[in-house]
């Protein structure tokens, strides 16, 4: 019989019994030779090797077998090695929190494990090969769990474990006519072949009932994996509150055979057999978007086999609050070179009549818009052999009416100003070793207080299994630390200090700012700045009494209210320090030092990562920022979701979460995968990607302003396809690249200018720069922390924040 066992509490003991196995045998490996398993009783060698018995009676680890050797678990290993594929191997240098993708990368005592979406090295388990387990952390390193026991990793299979989810059922491929399955829930006549869930198109207006989305039947891999089920707790969120579609889907249609691609492509004449058109009463009707789309004859366990999916271009979202018509011709043929069958239930909805089934009269209804663009482009309903009709959500809603209540609220205020220096105590309540007060420099002096924020999110901090979710009232509030920069080899202007809001990244804190790069540039700029940063969501005393990293609870994909939640309650903050900064006016009094005033006319953001993001959100909505330098500003999810392997590896889990992968452990589908179409869709009203277009197409009452996004090679936190997907988004123009990008990056739709991008947008009373730069890091270095690590990147930012707040037009570039 198997048993869990605890390592650490064994330490003095494994330690004993190395300082014997180094005095005897070839390898130094003197455990037992038995076969008895961790916790199984013993008196002398009935242990298996690697393992000893303790005086306790009892196997135990002895961490003993060399390089190379046979062994079962990592602690059967010397020290240095972990077991990997039944053999000792080096250990990695991978702590707790770090990324990794097998248990090779973490250190000896660590194991590599799926914590939410991600791949990261925690604590292995402690229990051994043929124990009970719910998920592979369970396990010790160099097992997995498989069947609800640990058990040595499959031959091609990862440590990290899989979801154990066995696919969906599917009928077998159609020998005769192929049909292009139209099938609705609940309809009786016409009779359909009912099926799979995406015989139905998806995603479909018709799976809304009653205001309430049905996703009844929609695939989920189980709890097996991580001990609850990561797609069902996104379908039960979004059948809960959702109100329309997402942005940045990708849609299905399933045949039931083997479809030509090739007819789908161009046709005489000029005929596009695929068409995503906007139906939108308005001057958006009839408006078409460029497509990209593939055919798939395999499928895999969420979609059936002879399934064709269709994406918008990279960067190009729908418009929240619009309807849309994706269709396809009947000039597309099956493999054979034959007409594709219409489904019946698809013709009635194209007739001028509505049947007289109360379902699809119901979806007849639903259709109306598409009828009417048909009608009005002159096009034969015969001439279409499938069709979705789909109305987004106003995704922006719960950010737009955030910003409105901050702007309502009363201005925050600060309390317990210090001027820090050697000994000076913080008044922030975890203010130890670099969070507290250091020594004066000589460009900036450091002031420290609590600011208090208003908070929109519910429940308690840290909300790792509930609460998180947004409310468009304030909650709460709550102190936050707060770090201010101000200037000391200039005196303050008259009208006050310029000010930078600088948002610091994930693992970063409230004095984040507080480094050459940041507060020493801005300080000695030509137009010095006061710098203010504060701890952003889930870092320091704001994850309440967690120690959890804040890798794992900001981007908490185990509790979708929290996963959209925190960067809305981010960009909240921003808008709120907005407001803060613009009305500061301190007396020597008030901070025990120098007196201190920001310009209301110079205030600036510059966001880096987490907090890059958060500004994406928020500065649109910020009347009193002139400009927003944005660092390491990835957009889409669902991409990031696919190639992101820092701070945590989310690429590698990703597929293994789903339960859909391929032999190299890629999901099966791409972005094309509609669980992603799914998580897509919560994230959306914090996702970048739905904020971007408004720098250049503003809400009634926004203040345009100018933006600069850096952009680094080999950006493994917000990768290239996230940060490319932001540029095209906002459709920034591109600057000549510096000269450490050798080559840049080619971005689809969008070419570099030969120089700087300097005035390429006006607004009703200034002209306004929009633009991105490319850069490389240092060898040493990831492509993410460009704008720090690279001088030409560093001035960059300098000189067009400079700019904005001397009333010029910026310039990305030189």
């Amino acid at each position: 019989m198997r048993t869990t066992w605890s390592r650490f509490a064994g330490a003095a003991f494994v330690s004993l019994t190395l300082a014997v196995a180094c005095s005897g045998g070839d390898d130094g490996d003197t455990s037992g030779g038995g076969t008895a398993g961790v916790g199984d009783p013993c008196s002398g060698d009935e242990c298996r090797r690697g393992l000893a018995c303790s005086p306790g009676g009892v196997c135990q680890p002895a961490g003993t077998i060399s390089f190379g050797s046979p062994c079962t678990i990592s602690g059967e290993c010397k020290q240095e090695l972990q077991c990997v594929d039944g053999r000792c191997i080096n250990a990695g240098e991978g702590q707790a929190g770090d990324a990794c993708l097998a248990d090779s990368d973490c250190v000896h005592g660590m194991r590599c494990g799926i914590v939410g979406f991600g791949a990261q090295c925690i604590p292995e388990g402690n229990t051994d090969l043929g124990g009970s387990c719910a998920t592979p952390t369970s396990c010790f390193s160099g097992l997995t769990c498989v069947g609800g026991e640990c058990q040595k990793t499959p031959a091609g299979g990862s440590s990290l474990g899989a979801a154990e989810f066995p696919g969906v059922t599917c009928a077998p491929i159609s020998a005769g006519t192929v049909r292009a399955f139209f099938e609705v829930p609940g309809v009786s006549d016409p009779p359909g072949q009912a099926g799979d869930f995406f015989r139905l198109p998806f995603p479909n207006d018709l799976l809304f009932e009653d205001g309430k989305l049905n996703l009844k039947g929609f695939p989920t891999p189980g709890a097996a994996l991580l001990g609850y089920d990561p797609v069902k707790i996104y379908v039960d969120a979004l059948s809960e509150s959702a109100t329309g579609w997402g942005t940045y889907p990708a849609v299905i249609f399933r045949f039931s055979g083997h479809i030509d691609f090739d007819s789908f492509q161009f046709v005489e004449g000029g005929k596009k057999p695929v068409q995503w058109v906007d139906i939108t009463p308005g001057d958006d009707f009839g408006r078409t978007s460029g497509l990209r789309w593939v055919a798939n004859e395999a499928g895999g366990k969420y979609v059936c086999s002879d399934y064709f999916a269709v994406q918008r271009p990279q960067g190009s979202p729908m418009l929240p609050g619009h309807s849309y018509a994706v269709f396809l011709t009947t000039d597309g043929t099956d493999k054979s070179g034959n007409a594709i069958e219409r489904a019946p239930q698809f013709e009635a909805l194209l007739a001028d009549a509505a049947p007289g089934d109360p379902v699809l009269a119901s979806a007849h209804a639903k259709y109306a818009g598409f009828r009417s663009y048909l009608a009005d482009q002159g096009i034969d309903p015969a001439t279409i052999l499938n069709a979705t009709v789909i109305t987004t959500e106003d995704v922006r809603a719960p950010m737009r009416e955030v910003a409105e209540a901050v702007a309502a609220a009363p201005v925050p205020s600060a309390s317990g100003w210090v001027r820090c220096d050697a000994g000076v105590q913080s008044p922030c309540p975890d203010a130890e070793n670099d969070r507290g007060c250091q020594a004066e420099g000589g460009d900036f002096a450091e002031y420290h207080a609590l600011i208090e924020l208003p908070i929109f999110q519910t429940g308690e901090p840290p909300y790792l299994t509930s609460g998180g979710g947004i409310q468009t009232s304030v909650q709460r509030s709550e102190s936050v630390c707060l770090s201010m920069t101000v200037p000391k080899g200039a005196s303050m202007p008259t009208d006050g200090w310029p000010a930078v809001i600088f948002a610091h990244g994930t693992g970063g804190s409230f004095r984040s700012h507080v480094r050459d790069e940041v507060a020493g540039a801005l300080a000695k700029a030509t137009t010095p700045f006061v710098v203010i940063g504060i701890d952003q969501v889930q870092h320091g005393p704001r994850r309440g009494t967690s120690t959890e990293s804040p890798n794992n609870l900001f981007f908490n994909f185990g509790n979708p209210a929290a996963a959209r939640g925190n960067p809305i309650q981010g960009a909240a903050d921003q808008l709120s320090l907005a407001r803060f900064a613009s009305a500061l006016d301190l007396t020597a009094g008030d901070t025990g030092s120098d007196a201190v005033k920001v310009d209301p006319l110079r205030v600036v953001f510059f966001g880096h990562s987490q907090g890059a993001t958060e500004g994406s959100l928020a500065v649109p909505y910020a009347p009193e920022f002139r400009a927003a330098v944005l660092s390491g500003n990835g957009a889409s999810l669902k991409d990031s979701l696919l190639t992101k392997t820092e701070p945590v590896n989310i690429k590698a889990a990703v597929p293994l979460v789903l339960g859909d992968f391929s032999a190299n452990l890629e999901l099966v589908g791409g972005t094309n995968h509609p669980a992603l179409t799914l998580l897509q869709q919560w994230i959306d009203p914090a996702d970048p990607l739905n904020f971007a277009g408004l720098w250049r197409a503003p809400e009634t009452d926004m203040v345009q302003k100018s933006v600069f996004q850096t952009y680094g090679l080999g950006d493994n936190f917000s990768t290239p396809v996230t940060l490319a997907t932001y540029i095209q988004a906002g459709r920034l123009d591109l600057a000549k690249a510096d000269s450490s990008a050798n080559p840049p990056d080619p971005i689809s739709g969008v070419d570099p200018q030969s120089g700087a991008v300097s005035g390429n947008l006006g607004s009703d009373t200034e002209t306004l720069t929009l633009g991105a730069r490319q850069y490389g890091p240092p060898g040493d270095s990831d492509g993410h922390f460009v704008v720090f690590d690279v001088p030409a990147a560093n001035a960059d930012m300098v000189r067009f924040l400079v700019a904005a707040a001397q009333g010029m037009t910026p310039s990305v570039g030189q």
